[in-house]
């Protein structure tokens, strides 16, 4: 008996106690290729955008620009979750061929499709969307060991420049400090090959972070507060909740943002600089 690679699971979206939307996600039990699997800082994203954007959303209604989309969960809850009228559109993006036509089945599975749009894209290149247009860029998991952090603060501080007023919310996983979140990393096809059990902070995080510094981009790590971890923990299954504990996956979550002020609900003040100044609307 051979399990099939592809797997649909329901992943419920609960805030303040009520459940949102229940997801419908199809994913790959193990990658190849990484993004058509779906990872904890997904879930971590989602749950900070819906806290922060509390019940009435940002003043307008959001236009997020998503990096490395994958499965789609984070895109897909932004538009079924949210508040009506707090979100006006979603652009998931990705690399990946693969993982990209994986996000629009799932978009079409869910009923999405009329807030949720796609688009292959490499960082590499301009962006598929006009910047002025865009109130959020959002994005999970996107720095490890052979993905490039330079490259990415490169792409944002070019947006930044572009539209001042572009609000960043960045979900790092550290990965390569020690503990169990590594060895899953590297189960599900991240190098883990650059493992320093002493080290204080993920190697490619490190190296984002003084990029961000070197070419000016404002950025603050901060907790995630409790409205977050509260919202997690009401989604998630308890099995899913004790996997979470044993792998060390929270504390290894660091949370990045520029362009936010006025924190709302539970948020927390940030914790310090990684750029310059910044402080969610």
């Amino acid at each position: 008996y051979h399990r099939p690679m592809w797997q649909v699971l329901e992943h419920p979206v609960s805030l303040a106690g009520e459940v949102r939307a229940t997801l419908r996600i199809r994913e790959r039990r193990a990658p190849p290729p990484i993004g058509a699997a779906v990872w904890p800082a997904s879930h971590v994203l989602l749950h900070w955008a819906l806290d922060a954007w509390g019940a009435a959303g940002p003043s307008g209604g959001a236009m997020v620009l998503e990096i490395g989309s994958g499965a789609g969960l984070t895109a897909i809850g932004l538009a079924l979750a949210s508040q009506p009228g707090s979100v006006r559109s979603v652009l998931a993006t990705d690399a990946c061929p693969e993982a990209l036509a994986n996000c629009r089945r799932n978009i079409a599975e869910n009923n999405a499709g009329h807030l949720v749009r796609t688009a292959e894209w490499d960082i590499a290149f301009e962006p598929p969307c006009d910047v002025q247009e865009i109130t959020h860029v959002l994005a999970a998991d996107v720095v490890y060991h052979g993905a490039s952090g330079a490259q990415l603060v490169s792409r944002l501080k070019a947006m930044r420049d572009a539209n001042p007023k572009l609000v960043i919310g960045l979900i790092l996983v550290d990965r390569f400090s020690g503990g169990a979140v590594a060895s899953l990393g590297a189960m599900n096809g991240v190098n883990a090959a650059t493992v320093n059990l002493t080290a204080r902070l993920d190697p490619a995080i490190e190296a984002f972070e003084r990029a961000a510094a070197d070419v000016g981009l404002e950025l603050h790590w901060e907790p995630l507060g409790e409205g977050v971890a509260r919202g997690l923990t009401e989604s998630l299954p308890w099995v899913e909740q004790t996997r979470w504990h044993l792998l060390g996956t929270w504390p290894s979550m660091r949370f990045y943002t520029s362009g936010v002020h006025g924190h709302g609900g539970s948020h927390a003040q940030s914790e310090g600089p990684v750029g310059a100044d910044s402080s969610l609307t």
